[in-house]
C-alpha cells in the first residue's frame, strides 16, 4: 500500500520526522516522501540525525563491546552480539563494534571507515584494525603524513 500525497503532506506538516522514519510509519518508500517534501518546498531530511555520542553513550558502547567480544586463537576477536544484515558487528544502530575496538586500542577516534588488516573477516582485535589515515600511510600517501604532522 502506498500512502497518498495528501497523507504524506499532512504528516510532514505535523512533525519533524525524516523521510526514512515517515516512510516506515506510512508504509511507502522514502523517495516518495522526499518527492512530496520537495514539492512542498521543504528542505531535504533523508534520515534521522545521528546524535553526538555522550560520555555515557561511549561507556555503554564499551560495556557492550566487552560483553560481546570473544578472543579466539591467533589473537583475533570475534563478535557474538548484534550485526547488520551484512554481518557487520554493531553496538548500537549508529556505532560499529570496530569503531569501539579501534578507539579503545589506539586511544583516538578513527577517521573514516575502520577496516580489518588481517585475514579474519570482521576481526575486532584493536591491533588488527586500521582507519583511513593508517591505510593511506601504509600506501605511502604523503598527504596523510602531512596531515598528521
Amino acid at each position: 500500500m502506498t500512502a497518498s500525497w495528501e497523507r504524506i503532506a499532512a504528516a510532514l506538516g505535523a512533525g519533524r520526522l525524516s523521510d526514512l522514519e515517515l516512510a516506515g510509519q506510512l508504509g511507502c518508500k522514502p523517495c516518495v516522501v522526499a518527492r512530496v517534501r520537495h514539492e512542498l518546498g521543504q528542505p531535504a531530511f533523508p534520515a534521522p540525525e545521528c546524535p553526538a555520542p555522550t560520555r555515557s553513550a561511549r561507556m555503554a558502547a564499551e560495556e557492550c563491546f566487552e560483553e560481546n567480544a570473544v578472543v579466539i586463537a591467533g589473537g583475533h576477536v570475534t563478535w557474538r552480539g548484534r550485526t547488520t544484515i551484512h554481518g557487520v558487528p554493531i553496538v548500537d544502530p549508529f556505532v560499529t563494534a570496530a569503531r569501539v575496538a579501534f578507539r579503545a586500542h589506539h586511544g583516538r577516534e578513527p577517521e573514516g571507515q575502520v577496516r580489518t588488516t588481517c585475514e579474519v573477516k570482521h576481526c575486532l582485535a584493536g591491533g588488527h584494525l586500521a582507519d583511513r589515515v593508517m591505510r593511506e600511510l601504509a600506501r605511502g600517501d604523503r598527504r596523510a603524513l602531512d596531515a598528521c604532522l
